[in-house]
């Protein structure tokens, strides 16, 4: 299983201990530990943006990993987020910086299928980044987000697409091998986001931003402190297939913002 690390917390709290001037609750402070995605915090300052959130707005994340993107949306905004995923090991990783964050009165995170998720009042706005991948029926698995969301509701999503034609080289951030892969063209995880209920607000192309973001963040090398990929099986090898996917295009960057219908919830 690719999200399997059942080691990672203890790994996130040895980090953290070696890096003794590191301040958790310092925003920015844990951007290169706790984003599990292209674009890291950048990326999620797009997203705020697109979901033009209100304090105490109630916002969901949907496969959170370590939390970054929930609390940098709690610290922006003010919003009350719940992430949720299906490895314990990443939500109880997550649980552990929002505490050494100081945002646990803002964020909670559980481990939880969507499907099964249980939840009195509708969200105002969602979120999902780097996750539809691991996802074989996208039209259902994006059903089950529109339903947990107010009518009006936002969805912001970052994801990631594969050029038709083109072939991956394994191990990437999303899957060591490809069997638990299901990248899919721009076309096709759009529609799916459609036929589950949403509207499209935007849809928008960040693959030459995606390049240019890599270029910046590793053109001295890795970070200097705690950084996700020493967290991961093949951390830094996944990394570099990916960059030079998005290199030569065998994979895109999409951003998109849509909207929940009236019946979104039936």
């Amino acid at each position: 299983m690719t999200y399997d690390e059942p080691a990672v917390s203890g790994t996130v709290a040895e980090l953290l201990r070696d890096a003794t001037n590191l301040d958790p609750s310092a925003d920015g402070a844990l951007d290169d530990l706790d984003q599990f995605h292209l674009g890291g915090a950048e990326a999620v300052d797009l997203l705020v943006a697109s979901l033009d959130l209100d304090a105490g707005a109630l916002v969901l994340d949907v496969g959170s990993g370590f939390g970054g993107p929930a609390r940098q949306v709690a610290r922006r905004t003010g919003a009350r987020v719940l992430g949720v995923d299906l490895a314990p090991a990443y939500v109880e990783a997550a649980r552990d910086l929002t505490r050494r964050a100081g945002l646990e009165d803002l964020v909670e995170f559980r481990h939880v299928d969507i499907a099964d998720l249980d939840h009195g009042a509708p969200f105002d706005a969602a979120i999902t980044m780097h996750v539809q991948m691991n996802v074989e029926d996208k039209t259902a698995w994006f059903r089950k987000i529109a339903r947990r969301l107010a009518p009006g509701a936002r969805l912001a999503v970052w994801e990631v697409c594969q050029q038709p034609g083109s072939e991956l080289t394994w191990p990437m951030p999303w899957s060591l091998d490809g069997s638990d892969s299901f990248v899919v063209p721009q076309e096709e995880l759009r529609r799916a986001v459609e036929d589950a209920g949403f509207v499209v607000e935007s849809w928008t192309d960040r693959s030459g931003w995606a390049r240019d973001w890599f270029e910046r963040t590793y053109a001295a090398g890795g970070p200097g402190g705690p950084a996700l990929p020493m967290l991961l099986d093949e951390g830094y090898t996944r990394v570099l297939n990916y960059a030079a996917a998005v290199a030569d295009g065998s994979v895109q960057v999409w951003q998109g913002c849509f909207t929940t219908s009236l019946q979104s919830r039936s």
